[in-house]
């Protein structure tokens, strides 16, 4: 693989959460940038063509962090860019710009209930990071939903932070193939499918709540249904989606 181009960044982290699953730590060698919690930076790296490749990812640490961007990031077999970076090593260079993005946590006193599937919950990660690191804290109510109880990226961390009590977090997990998981005690089924009976148990409606939703299309379009059907408007549900169809990572 050719290395001309003037790589600005490097590989200083890379977590195996599971086979194809992975937090990445990404080194800015030029002044780091500064970004909102919930934006995403850009990744780049040659490909095979001579040609850079490059594709938007959330930041999952605290905006108050800049010595290292982190990354949830899943292989995509037959994927452009993500082959590429599975193929290399820590310390590896890699090119990284931003910041972009508008989803952002909205200072408007509601209740937060954040919705993600698989590793959408990268840009919710940056923002209780980024909240905790400053000391604030909102009620956020968190759903986040994978294929596997081994996917759930953070899920110790969030646990912990639930039963300590020191922020306003509740969390709740599901695994939409449970058969896969035979240990798994907790919710099952899509994280859409789960929307509905959380709503309800927890008394979050359009008048208190304002609904962020990131992940796959599917899970953002039933999820925007269910919403819009309870009366939520359409500045009550932000949404970023992951994986838009027909781009490939």
């Amino acid at each position: 693989m050719s290395e001309e181009y003037p790589y600005n960044g490097r590989l200083s982290r890379w977590e195996e959460i599971a086979p194809g699953l992975a937090i990445v730590g990404v080194h800015s060698l030029d002044e780091p940038f500064p970004f909102e919690a919930g934006q995403y930076a850009t990744l780049g790296l040659m490909g095979p063509a001579g040609k850079l490749v490059q594709r938007p990812m959330s930041v999952s640490s605290s905006s108050d962090r800049r010595d290292e961007y982190e990354f949830f990031i899943r292989l995509v077999e037959g994927g452009a860019f993500t082959p590429l970076l599975w193929e290399r090593s820590i310390g590896d260079p890699i090119n990284i710009k931003g910041p972009k993005g508008k989803f952002l946590l909205q200072d408007d006193g509601r209740r937060c209930l954040f919705v993600a599937s698989g590793t959408g919950l990268a840009p919710f990660m940056s923002m209780i990071n980024t909240l905790r690191d400053r000391g604030q804290t909102r009620d956020i109510h968190l759903l986040h939903g994978a294929s596997y109880d081994h996917d759930l990226a953070w899920r110790a961390e969030l646990s912990g932070l639930e039963a300590s009590g020191d922020f306003p977090l509740r969390y709740v997990a599901t695994v939409s193939r449970p058969q896969g998981s035979p240990e798994w005690a907790g919710c099952t089924g899509r994280v859409e499918a789960i929307l509905e009976a959380q709503l309800d148990e927890h008394s979050l409606d359009a008048t208190n709540t304002t609904i962020y939703l990131c992940g796959n299309p599917e899970m953002i379009t039933a999820a925007d249904e269910i919403s819009t059907a309870r009366g939520f408007t359409t500045e009550q549900i932000r949404k970023e989606l992951y994986w838009p169809k027909g781009r490939q990572h």
